[in-house]
């Protein structure tokens, strides 16, 4: 048996090209909706990423200016 041969067996199963089509419409959406989740995820953890930084920063700051003593004076001076 020669490989023209294993290949003619198999033409029939795709008699009509439309399903073979909406296979492969059907594959692309779910990678295209899989790469737009998982782009997605990556901006929602950068978001993340910036807010906790921000927070941190703030606290920082906050701890900077801190009143050690509880008066008004600036005590850097």
């Amino acid at each position: 048996m020669s490989d023209a041969d294993i290949d003619d067996d198999f033409d029939d199963d795709f008699v009509d090209d439309d399903d073979a089509k909406m296979v492969e419409e059907a594959e692309t959406s779910v990678r295209t909706r899989l790469s737009s989740l998982e782009k997605r995820r990556l901006i929602d953890n950068l978001l993340e990423e910036k807010r906790l930084a921000k927070e941190l920063k703030d606290d920082l700051d906050d701890i900077d200016n801190f009143d050690e003593d509880g008066d008004d004076w600036d005590d850097d001076l």
